[in-house]
């Protein structure tokens, strides 16, 4: 068990949106496991991640945070965390090194965000903020106008990116768009933004970006859209697009549903790796809050949901197959 908030002693504490990374561009480090969640609610001090670690694989973990990252520019709350290593050097940055992000906002007011970056050279222990790459100032204190969820990559032209949710353009008939900001430095400085999955309906909604690169250089990107008039509950299922270097994405396209071939898919929450094992093209895998049939608005939840993962060994295309997930989080096994 990593953590378990208190809620006796703190009713409204909340640890929520884990993220585990195992180092691989560490050196003597590398196979050490890393956790953080956003943690708010056990105290004063506000939400942010604590990082935790597992030199075991993640049979065990530290009895208390190796490193906690926290707002220092602006004394805001961190929401929504990620952790990405550095695969190689990035300007100042060498190989190795972590980023932790997320969105830092004075909660319930909608007018100041950012998209905050954090490194760390110690493997977890000491953090200092970079960049933002993104931030809002001046919109109006209404809901729908949010920037979340950051992801990492490095594109196949060396440049470090950063994908975000972006609900700012919902005042341009955009529910929710997914995009990105390009980094050559390393992080210290951002370009601006640019569309990865982006249709101007006012219904369609997608989030929750993950990318992979693969064995033939082109990367995948896994994500939730939800509609705009269903319940979320019923409509936010998982898909997957491609991109030949990690930045061109052709927004206007959803892609292709994450389904097998008799139609179970995920709804919500999905992650995205990619394993050596399984072929030539090794194995792409993606996780889901449920899994189900039906269509959107009339699904059919499906026994087996919280205990597998959908496969995939052709780089996406085609069809998914159901696998054993290495936990069942219904039994906690």
């Amino acid at each position: 068990m990593l953590y378990t908030p208190n809620t006796t002693a703190n009713p409204n504490e909340d640890a929520s949106y884990p993220r585990v990374i195992r180092l691989e561009h560490s050196g003597a480090s590398n196979g050490m496991v890393l956790a953080t969640f956003s943690h708010s609610g056990a105290g004063t001090a506000k939400a942010g991640f604590p990082i935790y670690q597992s030199t075991n694989g993640g049979q065990s973990w530290s009895a208390s945070p190796i490193g906690t990252v926290t707002d220092t520019v602006h004394g805001w709350d961190l929401d929504g965390p990620t952790l990405y290593e550095l695969p190689q050097a990035e300007g100042s940055l060498p190989a190795g090194t972590l980023l932790a992000s997320g969105t830092a906002w004075n909660r319930n007011d909608y007018t100041q965000q950012a998209v905050e970056v954090f490194f760390s050279t110690d493997h977890g222990a000491t953090w200092s903020y970079r960049s933002s790459c993104t931030c809002e100032s001046g919109m109006a204190n209404t809901q729908g106008h949010g920037i979340w969820e950051p992801q990492f990559t490095v594109a196949s032209n060396g440049s470090l990116v950063c994908y975000f949710s972006d609900e700012r353009p919902s005042t341009n008939n955009y529910n929710q768009v997914l995009a990105h900001a390009v980094s050559t430095d390393g992080g210290a400085t951002w370009g601006s933004e640019v569309y990865d999955v982006a249709v101007q309906d006012g219904v369609q909604r997608p989030g929750m970006a993950d990318v992979v690169k693969l064995l033939n250089g082109s990367y995948a990107m896994t994500y939730e859209d939800c509609k705009n008039g269903f319940d979320p509950d019923t409509a936010c299922s998982v898909y997957l697009k491609s991109s030949p270097d990690g930045l061109s994405w052709t927004p206007s396209s959803l892609g292709s549903l994450v389904q097998t071939a008799d139609g179970r898919r995920f709804l919500h929450t999905p992650q995205l790796a990619w394993t050596s094992a399984g072929g030539t093209n090794g194995t792409l895998l993606v996780s889901g809050q449920r899994l189900v049939s039906g269509n959107d608005g009339a699904i059919t939840v499906q026994a087996e949901s919280g205990s597998v993962l959908l496969a995939n060994a052709n780089l996406g295309v085609g069809s998914w197959t159901e696998t054993t997930a290495p936990v069942d989080i219904h039994s906690g096994t």
